[in-house]
């Protein structure tokens, strides 16, 4: 326990003294060859199973599937205002595929809170990452609505009718607040680049003068799924809002933006920021992020009966 401090407590003053920097910068691409750590930590204040998923990455040029790494040491502690320590949790490898997992107690036991500060630290092949993460307010979705709509034109393989959907939910007062909007088509998540939904207060980016307001209207109907079309009578939509951390949201920012830079006016690859920090500065670096969220969840089932007009623009 006093190693496991230890290690954390350099998570500490290293994020005190570099509070002001951006995040670093790490290579796009793997040279061929070579491999680093893939770090994919989203943790939440749900009373549910929590994991970090590691992964090595692939030489650019590679057609093989990525390997999880395996064998590593994950733990999760939460910092206090004075910089002391809680105690550590430990996540582990409970079916050997790279998944390191947390798994409640009770119905009520949840890994983070509201208002509290954690660290991350994974050991894995003599190198040690470090990486911290604060847990925001996040407001709660008041409703979800749809209504009628048609397409005059649409291609053959999607309906040219059905419902266009959106929730409601307020930006609390107080600037720099980022979310994450996340939806789910009877149980499945449209998890493509594309409907990668995220907001700035309540608006898209800093300076949009939309603090203490309802999410605009582009954002609440950002659940709407252009591959599938309209939702359909009877399609249930849950839809999730997950509170993030500033450095997140610019990091989810670049990740929407590389993934759709393509085409003749395509610019060349952007290196993604990571907050994953190796303790030995010379040592190997890592990909990915970390971050806790606080959530607010509303579902539905779309019933015609209960459609509302349609918006007048």
């Amino acid at each position: 326990m006093k190693k496991l401090i230890s290690h954390i407590s350099y998570l500490i003053s290293f994020f005190v003294l570099t509070s002001c920097e951006d995040p670093i910068s790490i290579e796009s691409q793997t040279r061929l060859g070579e491999s680093q750590l893939t770090v994919d930590a989203w943790l939440t204040n749900e009373p549910k199973e929590q994991s970090v998923r590691l992964t090595l990455s692939s030489p650019y040029f590679s057609t093989e599937r990525t390997k999880p790494a395996l064998g590593a040491k994950v733990y999760v502690a939460e910092i206090f205002a004075d910089n002391s320590l809680g105690k550590a949790i430990t996540l582990s490898d409970k079916k050997n595929d790279g998944n390191y997992v947390w798994t409640p107690k009770s119905k009520t036991d949840a890994l983070c809170e509201v208002g509290k500060k954690y660290g991350l630290l994974v050991e894995y092949e003599n190198e040690k990452y470090v990486s911290a993460s604060s847990t925001n307010r996040v407001p709660k979705i008041d409703s979800l609505t749809y209504y009628a709509d048609e397409l005059p034109i649409a291609p053959d393989d999607l309906p040219k009718s059905g419902f266009v959907s959106e929730f409601y939910a307020k930006d609390p007062k107080g600037e720099s607040d980022c979310y994450w909007i996340r939806t789910y088509k009877n149980g499945k998540r449209f998890s493509k680049p594309s409907d990668l939904s995220i907001a700035y207060d309540a608006g898209f980016s800093p300076g949009s003068k939309s603090d203490g307001l309802m999410f605009i209207r582009p954002i609440r109907q950002s659940i709407n799924n252009r591959d599938t079309g309209f939702w359909q009578e009877k399609d249930t939509i849950q839809v999730e809002l997950f509170s993030i951390p500033e450095d997140a949201y610019y990091f989810l920012l670049q990740v929407r933006q590389e993934s759709a830079n393509g085409g003749i006016f395509s610019t060349p690859p952007a290196n993604i920021p990571s907050n994953i920090f190796n303790q030995n500065t010379k040592g190997k670096k890592a990909l990915g992020f970390f971050a806790t969220s606080a959530t607010s969840t509303f579902s539905t089932v779309i019933n015609k009966n209960k459609a509302k007009p349609k918006p007048q623009n």
